[in-house]
This record gives C-alpha cells, sequence and structure tokens, in this order.
C-alpha cells in the first residue's frame, strides 16, 4: 500500500501548469512573444493543445503568467537570500547578498529572465496588472536595500535610490544574460559600489 504525499506536495494540475509555465517561457526566449504559438508550447510540454486551454485562458494570459512567474521566483530567491543574513545584518550585507541574489536568479531561471527583461515587456504593466504588481514589488525591495546602503554611506546619497537601483540592476542584467561567470559578475559589482571586502 503506497503512503498519501505530504501535504504540501504539487498536484497534478500544479505539476502541468509548471510546465506549460517552463514550456512557454523557453518558447518566449527563443522566439519572443508574436513567434510563440500555443501548439508550440503544448508540444514542448510534451501535453495536448487542450492542456494549455484547462490552465490559462489565452496565450496572453499565458505570457503574463510567465512574467509573474520569472519576478516571483526572483523576488523569492532575493528575499531567501537577504533573509538567511545573520540578523541584524548590515546594509552593505544586504546589498551583497542582493547582488547575488540577482545573478542567480538570472542563472537559475534563465528562460524566464529572457522574458521578464525582454523589451516588448517593459511596458506591459498597463495590460498585465498582476505582473506590474510584482515586478513593482521586486523593485520596492531594491529600492530599500539600495537607500539603507545610502543611510550607511556605502553609496553616494545625493542620488534618487531609484536611478541607482536602475544602474544597478541593468549592469547585473547584462552580464548575467550574456552569461559571464556569477562569481566574477558579483565581485565587479560589488567592488564598483564598495561592497568588496578588500
Amino acid at each position: 500500500m503506497s503512503s498519501p504525499p505530504p501535504a504540501n506536495a504539487p498536484s497534478k494540475g500544479d505539476r502541468t501548469r509548471r510546465r506549460l509555465l517552463d514550456a512557454a517561457a523557453a518558447e518566449i526566449a527563443r522566439r519572443g512573444p508574436d513567434g510563440t504559438s500555443l501548439a508550440a508550447v503544448a508540444r514542448r510540454a510534451e501535453l495536448k493543445a487542450g492542456s494549455v486551454y484547462f490552465h490559462f485562458d489565452s496565450r496572453d494570459h499565458l505570457i503574463e503568467a510567465v512574467l509573474e512567474e520569472g519576478v516571483r521566483e526572483s523576488l523569492r530567491i532575493l528575499d531567501d537570500a537577504v533573509s538567511a543574513l545573520a540578523a541584524p545584518s548590515a546594509a552593505p550585507e544586504r546589498l551583497r547578498a542582493a547582488v547575488r541574489a540577482h545573478l542567480r536568479a538570472i542563472e537559475e531561471l534563465s528562460d524566464y529572465a529572457m522574458v521578464v527583461l525582454a523589451p516588448p515587456f517593459h511596458t506591459a504593466g498597463d495590460r498585465m496588472p498582476v505582473y506590474r504588481d510584482a515586478l513593482r514589488t521586486y523593485l520596492a525591495r531594491w529600492t530599500e536595500l539600495i537607500s539603507d546602503a545610502q543611510d550607511a554611506g556605502v553609496l553616494p546619497g545625493g542620488t534618487d535610490p531609484r536611478s541607482l537601483r536602475d544602474l544597478v540592476l541593468g549592469g547585473l542584467n547584462a552580464s548575467g544574460l550574456a552569461g559571464r561567470p556569477v562569481a566574477d559578475t558579483a565581485r565587479a559589482m560589488e567592488s564598483l559600489l564598495g561592497l568588496d571586502d578588500g
């Protein structure tokens, strides 16, 4: 007699939805949103086309779910990295952990990262409110980390923390998507921000 699955184990429907999201992220990353069809997503997920419509009302709904998942998982990685620090941790330690977490998210979520960072979605917030809200939360977390580092005197205080955030994330995104080694990029950014131990 087999034992029942753990209470928090994903259901079959959850696993199928995840397969579809992963397949859609891979398709969109390679073909762009306009070149991605639901039939191709179903093929990549090794499912029947009807499975897509069972979980997602439309292609736009599926694309928004991919965007939301990419940002949500990036936020989870960021929050896990910062919360794993010994409390209370100084602003430079939190920012250093955030830099490494962002690069790890780009590496681990490569297809999702390529989709989230693709130019067609930079202004998608108006028609994709769930994605917009997830992205706002992620950016707000980064703004707080930058602002704390400014208050601690680690980063210059005369600049809008959102501008510094965008510069930091832009540099990390460019290096991460270019396939540069995570450790090398992290050390370079930490040095640039004055966070290196040396």
